[in-house]
């Protein structure tokens, strides 16, 4: 599992490549610290390389919503695939963010 920060000018653009796996989640949650450190109010969230996604990734995700509702950060997810479109939508995580 790949996780990629980079901040463009107050635009936060996170990557994700890979398997979201239960073991891999403590490496994801330590690489996002930035995006969570961060005053930008602007985050995209490109998952087009991402394959699949556990509970425990899920729970990142749940992060990333509490954070941004906290915080006033607009966050868009998008590249997601059909099979990860599924998920969302069977966990309730559609309503937490903007697909793209």
């Amino acid at each position: 599992m790949k996780t990629t920060v980079e901040d463009n000018d107050g635009l936060i653009t996170v990557t994700f490549e890979g398997k979201m796996e239960t073991k891999a989640t403590p490496q994801v949650e330590e690489a996002l610290n930035p995006l969570f450190a961060s005053k930008s109010k602007e985050i995209v969230i490109d998952c087009s390389k991402l394959e699949y996604i556990s509970s425990s990734g899920f729970r990142v995700f749940l992060s990333i919503a509490l954070d941004s509702q906290t915080s006033g950060k607009h966050v868009i997810i998008k590249g997601v695939n059909s099979f990860l479109h599924e998920m969302f939508k069977i966990t309730g995580f559609l309503d937490l963010f903007d697909f793209q």
